[in-house]
């Protein structure tokens, strides 16, 4: 069900966004001065924005909701409904909707693999430690496994900046002329 809603708000952004009136948002987006002095009302396409921000964060608030089976505001975690978003938003490109998918595909897949691979590094780190040098295996190695997932997505955010900061999947800007 998830999977076709997302389907839906998909095909009507790509809709929106390829109709005069994602071009005139587009345009306000880019040089609200010009927009402004082509007659554009810039405060009510701001609102219009808002409104629908607003319906789209709520949609996906009642997702969530059912996606969990209930709705706990103690089980809000910031850095998996805040940060994680902004990640998978930057590394997929900001401005372009595909791109922000597949960031989200990439950055949930990141997520769930990078535990069981830092608990295996881990336990082959140990193993040869204590075979060579006596090391002991630390008696929390599963919350350390867990914490490997955030270095991962921190040096995942980082290389993305670094080597390409418009994101993996940049938006495609045409120009007319």
């Amino acid at each position: 069900m998830t999977a076709v809603i997302i389907a839906i708000i998909f095909f009507l952004l790509h809709r929106a966004y390829h109709a005069p009136w994602g071009r005139m948002v587009r345009a306000i987006r880019d040089n609200e001065i010009s927009s402004a002095a082509m007659g554009k009302d810039i405060n009510r396409r701001r609102l219009e924005i808002f409104v629908l921000g607003c319906i789209l964060m709520g949609l996906g608030g009642g997702i969530l909701g059912t996606f969990n089976s209930l709705f706990d505001p103690n089980g809000y975690l910031p850095l998996n409904h805040t940060f994680l978003v902004l990640v998978m938003v930057i590394l997929g490109g900001p401005g372009n909707n595909l791109g922000t998918i597949f960031g989200a595909v990439a950055v949930y897949i990141i997520w769930l693999m990078s535990e069981p691979l830092a608990l295996f590094l881990m336990e082959i780190f140990v193993s040869l430690g204590e075979g060579a040098f006596g090391w002991e295996a630390p008696s929390n190695m599963d919350s350390r496994a867990l914490q490997a997932r955030v270095l991962v997505i921190g040096l995942l955010i980082t290389l993305v900046l670094r080597f390409a900061p418009k994101g993996l999947l940049p938006e495609k800007i045409t120009h007319h002329g």
